[in-house]
């Protein structure tokens, strides 16, 4: 029996209800179930059944082990907290070393006056960093453009927003131009970003070019900066990227800047859990990036 036996078995014991219960904790429905049924098994007795209108019922025994499991659980959270609020480490999660470039001053500011801590980052794609969050692998993420339901569950605050910059192929006929308007480009190609691995970076591209009057005609969704050049490259393609991009390699690629700046914005948010005991340091560190930040701006 493990603690996410009884995390589960407690969460369906409270909601009287799988679905809800299976929302709750971020799994589906048949995992729950399947976890419930696994439990039963170990305990050799059933602790919930089906009753009136498909109503989830507690039976005898699956009340007096909720007694327990609600002591037990609540006894484990007490120490991973006390752990947590003592320990010297901060788990950092992002998703590439630009960032990581880009706040270095930041988290060299936050190491000298925190010396006890140490700043451990851990690479994630996009897409996986609020599971990690979620599952206590990492403490803060540097994600993109936090939506709705992320700030409901996490904290989350911005600290960082920059003008788009964009690629094009060094042999694209506007490739000289240091400053260009959306709208000479309402005829290209475009490339853009896998909505599954950057949630929210093509809705940029695709808000900003309805601003300036047309739909982009998008022919590439990639997860990767290095397929997005060689596409960029080698079709004349237009990507849209942040500016520290131009520190990967990109041969034959050229960068422009998008006139006026404010037509399209990278965002940057971090998100950290909520009644975090070690929230006071993710507070710290967050204002440093986010001065930092502000300062390069």
């Amino acid at each position: 029996m493990e603690l996410r036996h009884l995390r589960y078995f407690t969460a369906v014991a409270e909601a009287l209800n799988f679905s809800r219960a299976a929302a709750r904790l971020h799994v589906t429905q048949p995992a729950l179930s399947r976890q419930i049924r696994d439990l039963e098994a170990e305990l050799g007795c059933r602790l919930l059944r089906r009753g009136a209108n498909a109503r989830t019922e507690l039976t005898s025994e699956g009340r007096h082990f909720l007694a327990g499991a609600q002591e037990l659980l609540a006894a484990a959270d007490k120490l991973t907290k006390s752990v947590r609020a003592h320990g010297a480490r901060l788990q950092l999660g992002h998703y590439g070393v630009l960032w990581l470039d880009y706040f270095a001053p930041a988290l060299r500011s936050f190491a000298r006056k925190h010396p006890q801590v140490v700043l451990q980052p851990v690479e994630l794609t996009p897409r996986e960093l609020a599971g990690g969050l979620r599952r206590g692998e990492i403490d803060l993420a540097l994600v993109g453009l936090a939506d709705e339901a992320m700030q409901q569950e996490f904290h989350t605050r911005q600290v960082a927003a920059l003008p788009v910059r964009l690629a094009l192929a060094a042999t694209h006929p506007l490739a000289k131009r240091r400053r260009l308007r959306l709208a000479e480009l309402r005829d290209a190609d475009w490339a853009t970003w896998d909505e599954k691995e950057f949630p929210g970076r093509k809705q940029v591209l695709l808000d900003a070019c309805r601003a300036a009057g047309f739909r982009p005609r998008i022919v590439l969704e990639t997860d990767s900066m290095a397929s997005l050049f060689v596409q960029v490259a080698t079709r004349g393609l237009v990507g849209h990227v942040i500016p520290q991009a131009k520190n990967m390699p990109h041969a034959g690629v050229v960068f422009t800047d998008i006139d006026p700046p404010a037509a399209m914005i990278s965002r940057l948010q971090v998100a950290w859990r909520r009644n975090e005991p070690r929230g006071a340091l993710i507070e710290a560190l967050v204002g440093d990036m986010s001065r930092l930040a502000a300062q390069k701006s």
